[in-house]
C-alpha cells in the first residue's frame, strides 16, 4: 500500500482550510492500551496480516484523534465523542482479528497520539494542530481521517484471496467510515445533523444464551453503540450465523 497518500491527504487538507501550523501539539493523555497475548486459531498470509496491523493503528488514530478534538469544544463535541465511540468498535473489530491469527497487537502498551508507524505519528500531530484552528478545521481534519480510512480499507478489500471474516470485517468498517465522512462533511459544510445521520452504526452484536428461544440463542437487536440505524445482526433461533454477520 502507498502509505506516501496519506501525508499528501493531510497536507492537501491543511492547505485548503487554511491551517496555521505554527500552533505546538501534544498528545491527549490517555493509558495505554492493553491487549491480551494472541494465541492464533488460524493462519493469515503476512502481506494480510500487515495491513490489519496497519487498520488496527489508524482506526485508533481516529479513536485519539475525535476523543482530543473533543475535549478542544466541549459544546460541540457530540459528534466527535459519537464517532469516537464508533471508532473504538472498529479498532476492536480489527484486534478480534488479530487475535484469532496470532498477529502481534501494535496498539499495545502505547499512549494516544503515538503509534506505531511514523507516518501515523505525523498526521495525528498535523491534523490535530489543524483542529486547533477552528471548530470547521476540526470537522475537515475528521473529513481527513475518513477520506483516508476509505481509501485505504478499499485498496485492502480490492485485494485476492483475503479470508471471508477480513472481507467481512473491513467492509463493516468500510460502512462505518463512509458514514462518518458524510457526517463531517456535512458539519463542514454549516449543516446540522440530525440524531442518525452517519454519526455511528447500531449494530446489534451481543450474544444472549436464552435456552427458551428453542435454539442456541439470540443477538440483542441494536446493541452497539452510534447513532446510525440499529440493525441487529447475528445469530438467531437456530444459533447459524448469517453470512452478512460481523464478529461480534
Amino acid at each position: 500500500m502507498n502509505r506516501t497518500w496519506i501525508t499528501r491527504t493531510a497536507a492537501a487538507a491543511v492547505t485548503t482550510l487554511g491551517l496555521g501550523l505554527g500552533i505546538s501539539v501534544a498528545a491527549t493523555a490517555a493509558p495505554p492500551t492493553q491487549t491480551p497475548t494472541p494465541v492464533a486459531s488460524a493462519t493469515v498470509d503476512a502481506a494480510v496480516a500487515k495491513e490489519l496491523t496497519y487498520m488496527r493503528e489508524e482506526d485508533r488514530l481516529a479513536r485519539d484523534l475525535y476523543q482530543a478534538i473533543a475535549k478542544l469544544y466541549p459544546d460541540n463535541a457530540t459528534a466527535f465523542t459519537r464517532i469516537a465511540t464508533s471508532e473504538q468498535r472498529h479498532f476492536e473489530s480489527v484486534g478480534l482479528l488479530l487475535t484469532r491469527y496470532g498477529i502481534a497487537d501494535p496498539a499495545a502498551n502505547s499512549s494516544a497520539g503515538t503509534y506505531a508507524d511514523a507516518d501515523l505519528t505525523r498526521l495525528y500531530a498535523d491534523l490535530l494542530a489543524k483542529a486547533k484552528g477552528s471548530l470547521t478545521d476540526a470537522y475537515g481534519a475528521g473529513v481527513t481521517v475518513e477520506t483516508t480510512d476509505i481509501a485505504d480499507l478499499k485498496e485492502i478489500l480490492a485485494t485476492s484471496g483475503l479470508p471471508a471474516d477480513v472481507t467481512q470485517v473491513l467492509t463493516n468498517l468500510l460502512a462505518g467510515s463512509q458514514n462518518h465522512l458524510a457526517a463531517f462533511t456535512a458539519l463542514v459544510d454549516g449543516k446540522t445533523l440530525g440524531a442518525a445521520d452517519g454519526t455511528g452504526m447500531r449494530n446489534g452484536r451481543r450474544w444472549s444464551s436464552d435456552a427458551t428461544t428453542g435454539g442456541t440463542g439470540t443477538w440483542t437487536r441494536g446493541a452497539g453503540a452510534g447513532a446510525g440505524p440499529a440493525n441487529g445482526q447475528g445469530y438467531g433461533r437456530t444459533g447459524v450465523r448469517p453470512a452478512t454477520c460481523p464478529l461480534r
